[in-house]
């Protein structure tokens, strides 16, 4: 039980005539989920291994005849979105948009990523959460992603979420 009691008039906080600066309020988080049909080993491969990554990852405003590709760094993963007069190209100086996830702790069933957003004259930091809650046949993926930098990168990402986990879970059939 909590009590409260009346403050008394001597123990009030002194009136001033300062005001006080809003408070920024940074860009709210994203949190997704889905229900994927398969247990949390072969759901935590889809999230780290390049080869599912390129098959459910998916860029919005990706037009027709790009792709992203996928690989490996020293403590997590690179993606390059090439758009499709690069197609030939797989130099990551023919990229129109490359994301490094470097991992701070990828377990089976929670992975944390520094995820860092870079376009030909913007680069933006976030981290991205994710939890894989469920056993043998059938799981929830939740995603939260904070740390945006403005409201463009906000509904980039969201749009970015929705679309990759819808195919990440008919990947394994969901």
């Amino acid at each position: 039980m909590i009590e409260t009691y009346p403050q008394s008039p001597r123990l009030a906080p002194p009136k001033t005539n300062l005001s006080l600066a809003p408070i920024h309020q940074p860009h709210p988080a994203i949190l997704k989920s889905v229900i994927v049909n398969a247990d949390a080993h072969r759901i935590s491969r889809a999230l780290t291994q390049p080869e599912y990554l390129e098959t459910w990852i998916s860029i919005p405003g990706a037009a027709p005849g790009s792709f992203t590709r996928a690989t490996l760094q020293d403590n997590g993963y690179r993606l390059d979105h090439y758009s499709a007069h690069y197609s030939t190209n797989y130099s990551a100086h023919g990229s129109t948009l490359t994301i490094k996830g470097s991992f701070h702790y990828c377990h089976l069933r929670k992975i944390r990523l520094l995820w860092r957003k870079t376009t030909n004259a913007l680069c933006t930091q976030s981290v991205v959460d994710i939890r894989v809650r469920g056993n043998f046949g059938s799981s929830i993926v939740e995603l939260r992603h904070t740390a945006l930098a403005s409201a463009d990168e906000h509904a980039w990402h969201e749009a970015l979420w929705q679309r990759s986990l819808q195919k990440l879970a008919l990947l394994f059939g969901s």
